[in-house]
């Protein structure tokens, strides 16, 4: 009969499990607990290997995330100092390489300035659709992006569009009345008073604080004069 190599699995396990018995009679664990582990030895052995694997992968995806986060940045960086003419392609090729970092809604925000720049409010327009789709209502960029993308839409003369996204912007806190008053704007674009008049005096309550600052405000001046005009 063959020896048994000191490295055949099945002794081994059996080594593993009788160093583990030996351990457990010294803890002084309560019987049953300890009838309960060696009855069990083999399937726990199998839970704590399943474990460290899942924890082994976790670490290395997130050390893969922060690599491709780093390349973004990197990558977004030079592509701020390139030249006009070349800085458009570095950009997409971010938000196309590295979408799933945070660095391609930041892209995608400059190539939609560029867009703005070059008259192209279609592609601005969509860019930012983009951007504003896939954040969350609890990111920063959030109400940046609604204000900006309700802006061109404006200057496009889609006005639905624009008061749908100004309305979306009156629920952050800090850009209320800035929403209002652009609502007023677009409303008396359209020859609707009522709708005009209702988003000014909202406004004119939203910023009521600034009154009591002894300086005029030419902004809230401004609306006053305006409702008066509309009624």
């Amino acid at each position: 009969m063959a020896n048994q190599s000191a490295f055949n699995q099945n002794r081994i396990e059996e080594s593993a499990m009788s160093e583990t018995s030996g351990l457990l009679d010294q803890l002084n664990l309560p019987p049953a607990f300890i009838a309960f582990l060696r009855k069990n030895q083999r399937t726990l052995w199998i839970i704590v290997a399943a474990v460290a694997v899942v924890v082994i992968i976790v670490s290395l995806y997130g050390s893969y995330r922060n690599y491709k986060e780093n390349q973004a940045v990197t990558a977004f960086d030079a592509a701020l100092l390139a030249d006009n003419g070349k800085r458009a392609e570095l950009l997409q090729q971010i938000v196309d390489k590295y979408s799933s970092t945070p660095t391609a809604p930041w892209a995608r925000i400059e190539l939609a300035k560029i867009a703005v720049a070059a008259k192209d409010l279609p592609t601005a327009v969509n860019q930012l659709q983009q951007v504003n789709q896939g954040i969350s209502k609890k990111n920063p960029l959030k109400p940046l992006v609604l204000y900006r993308l309700a802006g061109i839409n404006e200057q496009k003369k889609e006005f639905e569009q624009a008061l749908a996204l100004y309305r979306e912007l009156t629920a952050f806190t800090g850009f209320s009345a800035d929403a209002q008053y652009a609502m007023g704007r677009v409303y008396a674009a359209m020859g609707k008073k009522t709708g005009a008049i209702t988003a000014y005096q909202q406004y004119l309550s939203l910023t009521e604080k600034s009154k009591g600052t002894g300086q005029a405000d030419p902004v809230r001046t401004l609306v006053e004069y305006t409702i008066k005009e509309l009624q």
